[in-house]
């Protein structure tokens, strides 16, 4: 199976290390789990294989396009969720009718039509995650990044979101989901990574 993501001994050092050094490889539909305690480095690890913070020890080797839904998803709370994703288009480099095009695809994907021209800030915290995966999907990733995706949502929406991540999961897309819930990896992830010790096992 074609690797995705092949990660070595990855490690950052804020005054001290923030976990063991982080090991592991992910082919194409494989997910893994990073579990923890608040504070424990899960985001940054995220943050270091998408190229935003730089690994103090270690590398890693990502092949493909690459999808990011973020604890802070940085959309413009004055534009619409519609407005929002035509902004997050344009910056992953789609113009025109292949913009629109996608935009739209993933609009419908993730079932987020019925209020896509409310303003943002009026958007519950459903509607923020629906949205924020839509703009993930934008790039048609094969690696998807997920910080804390399923927080603070009620029982359908957590449900709908989740069936939106599996459905990628199964067209060939590697996630790596983050979460301090161990039941959320339940469905999508085949192992778990235990931060700071570093620890993988089989979910």
């Amino acid at each position: 199976m074609e690797n995705i993501l092949t990660v070595s001994r990855l490690q950052k050092i804020r005054q001290a290390p923030l976990f063991e050094p982080v090991s592991f490889s992910l082919g194409r539909g494989e997910g893994l789990g990073v579990y923890g305690r608040n504070g424990c480095g899960k985001t940054t690890l995220l943050d270091m294989i998408a190229g935003l913070v730089k690994p103090d020890a270690g590398e890693f080797n990502r092949a493909g396009r690459l999808g990011y839904v973020m604890q802070l998803d940085g959309f413009q709370n004055a534009l619409s969720c519609r407005d929002n994703l035509r902004l997050e288009a344009a910056l992953c480099g789609l113009t025109g009718q292949a913009a629109k095009q996608r935009v739209l695809a993933c609009a419908e994907q993730c079932d987020i039509l019925s209020f896509w021209r409310k303003p943002f800030s009026r958007c519950s915290t459903g509607m923020r995650a629906r949205t924020a995966i839509a703009a993930a999907l934008l790039p048609e990733p094969e690696l998807l990044l997920l910080d804390e995706a399923f927080s603070g949502l009620d029982q359908e929406s957590y449900a709908s979101v989740k069936k939106i991540i599996l459905e990628k999961k199964q067209a060939g897309a590697a996630l790596i989901l983050v979460s301090h819930v161990w039941e959320d990896f339940t469905d999508l992830c085949e192992t778990a990574l235990t931060l700071p010790d570093a620890n993988r096992r089989p979910i």
